[in-house]
């Protein structure tokens, strides 16, 4: 894993957050919107940097996906 300069370890996962928001034709800022999270989040889901399961659930929530079909990868 890659390290940060303050020590953190970052952490990818794959996951389909891009594709399905093209498809929804929203943006990154309504995305964040819909879901009640903040743009740098979804930008860091869609990077694969690691982020609350909370946080995916609501992103998968906005896109009217199940959570496995948005994080196939990630534990349940």
């Amino acid at each position: 894993m890659e390290k940060l300069k303050k020590g953190k370890e970052m952490k990818f996962s794959s996951n389909r957050v891009k594709e399905f928001r093209e498809m929804a034709a929203l943006s990154i800022a309504e995305l964040a919107r819909r879901s009640g999270l903040v743009p740098q989040t979804i930008s860091k889901m869609e990077k694969g940097i690691s982020t609350s399961r909370n946080s995916k659930l609501k992103v998968a929530k906005a896109l009217g996906k199940k959570f496995e079909e948005v994080f196939p990868s990630n534990d349940k």
